[in-house]
């Protein structure tokens, strides 16, 4: 049975980037690798992408919490079980995205009224919820940590990356990072911190060398 890694952070924290200079690595060293992504290529996951995350219109109604929620867990759900079949062939599966963005974007903006309190609460339930009903398991989390105005900054260089997320201004983002950083604090085993401001190169070394050690102490 492989490990099923997760990388997490907001866009332009790089680590697209990472995940495939790792994946080049690991496979260098005799590992069997995939990258793949949330949302998925399935239909739904298509659907997400250009209702959710494509690019919108001045004049769209942005969907609500709880109408994303649904639409990323129900995609998540069938995921899950295309992933645990993966691993019984693979040494590592690495995810650009996974359980945590939900949260963190979804709960973004939210303020400490009771009833945005329990929406908050109800998305980290159901997520936790499908992981559990599923007996699925993240072996380890990196959280690529960067300001929002550095990683706006390299996003605004690149064509056709501005989706229903990037748009949204600086302060969205910031309530993002709160919510990554929250998690973070919760799941201190499985999320490990990374200085997303570093070198791409320094950056992947640190992540591909904690990689290492889990497949190390798999072996029999």
């Amino acid at each position: 049975m492989g490990i099923f890694i997760t990388l997490e952070g907001i866009d332009g924290s790089g680590k697209t980037t990472v995940s495939k200079i790792l994946k080049a690595r690991l496979e260098k060293d005799g590992y069997k690798t995939m990258l793949i992504k949330e949302p998925t290529e399935t239909p739904l996951g298509k659907f997400i992408r250009g209702e959710i995350l494509g690019s919108r219109t001045e004049t769209a109604a942005p969907l609500g919490a709880l109408t994303a929620l649904f639409l990323f867990s129900a995609d998540r759900t069938v995921h899950i079980d295309e992933i645990k079949a993966k691993l019984n062939c693979l040494d590592v599966i690495i995810c650009d995205r996974f359980i945590d963005s939900t949260f963190a974007y979804q709960a973004a903006g939210l303020n400490n009224t009771l009833e945005d309190k329990h929406l908050k609460n109800f998305i980290f339930y159901v997520s936790e919820f499908i992981l559990k009903q599923k007996k699925f398991s993240i072996d380890r989390t990196y959280l690529f940590d960067l300001k929002p105005e550095t990683a706006l900054g390299r996003l605004s260089g690149r064509v056709c990356k501005i989706d229903g997320f990037d748009s949204r201004p600086p302060e969205f983002f910031n309530s993002v990072r709160k919510n990554y950083l929250c998690l973070s604090e919760k799941h201190k085993e499985r999320i490990k911190l990374i200085d997303a401001s570093a070198p791409i190169e320094k950056i992947a070394g640190e992540v591909g060398e904690d990689i290492l050690k889990m497949l190390e102490k798999r072996k029999p």
